[in-house]
Parts: structure tokens; C-alpha cells; sequence
């Protein structure tokens, strides 16, 4: 099968950087302002990392992406405002312009930068302000791990 190759670029404050997007198959729609990628979708931004069954994304009527999602089997490697993230998720969302990730189902997410892992069933993390809103389930409650230094 062949693998489609697309590249985005997205205008940033202070200088444009290239995101690019690869899959088995490419579909687009001008009027809804929507392109999806299906099967064995990946997406890389500078450093960020993302593997799906599918990405879509969203643009504004200036033509410029306005939300990214991964779906299915989602694996991630972001490095943002010096923090080193790793994880996975069956969903992930990202809004460029207010820096906000939503991710969904099973997700487990490491801060490497900070040697923290959160597992959870959703994770709403805003990387402007550094507020992260985190859920579980009754029988999956979060599960938060990290390491404290020795009073000595």
C-alpha cells in the first residue's frame, strides 16, 4: 500500500515550522476544512512525536490548523516548554493556538523531564498556564507516581 506524505505549514509568532504527516490514505474536505489521514498515521512538529490509526485536522477559514486529534492507539513523544512528555492514549487532542492537549482512554503519560508517570482516564493539561485537570474511574482510579528527595 502506498503511504501518503503531506506537509503543513503553520505560521507560529516568530517564525513558521513545518509539520509533517504521513499515512496510507489521504482524504480532505474544502468545505468542512478538514483533512484526515487513516492508517498507520504519523505526525512530527520539530521534537513532537505522534503514531495513530488516524489524525485529523482542523483549519480556519485562513487555512491555518486549528486542532489536531490522533485516534487509536495513540503513542506520543512531546517536548514542550523544556518538559519532556512520553505516553500513550486511545485519544489525543491539541489546540496550537491556547497550547492545550486533551487526552483520552487508558492514558498514561510520563514526564520524563521531572520523573513522573500519571496514569488516568482523561488528562487535560494546559501548557500556557501549567494546569492539569485529571480523572479516573471508580474501578481504575488516577494513579500518580514520582520521587521525592531524602531529608538528610
Amino acid at each position: 500500500m502506498k503511504r501518503v506524505f503531506f506537509s503543513i505549514l503553520i505560521p507560529t509568532i516568530l517564525f513558521s515550522e513545518r509539520v509533517e504527516i504521513k499515512a496510507d490514505h489521504f482524504f480532505a474536505n474544502d468545505i468542512q476544512k478538514v483533512v484526515k489521514f487513516k492508517g498507520n498515521a504519523t505526525i512530527e512538529q520539530g521534537n513532537n512525536h505522534f503514531r495513530a490509526s488516524e489524525i485529523i485536522v482542523y483549519f480556519n477559514k485562513k487555512r491555518k490548523a486549528k486542532k489536531y486529534e490522533a485516534i487509536g492507539n495513540v503513542k506520543f513523544d512531546i517536548t514542550e516548554n523544556g518538559v519532556h512528555y512520553k505516553g500513550r492514549a486511545e485519544k489525543i487532542s491539541y489546540s496550537p493556538n491556547s497550547s492545550k492537549y486533551h487526552f483520552w482512554g487508558d492514558v498514561v503519560l510520563e514526564d520524563l523531564t521531572n520523573q513522573r508517570r500519571i496514569e488516568a482516564n482523561t488528562l487535560s493539561l494546559d501548557l500556557k498556564t501549567g494546569l492539569a485537570d485529571i480523572k479516573g474511574k471508580k474501578s481504575k482510579p488516577v494513579h500518580f507516581i514520582f520521587e521525592i528527595e531524602d531529608r538528610k
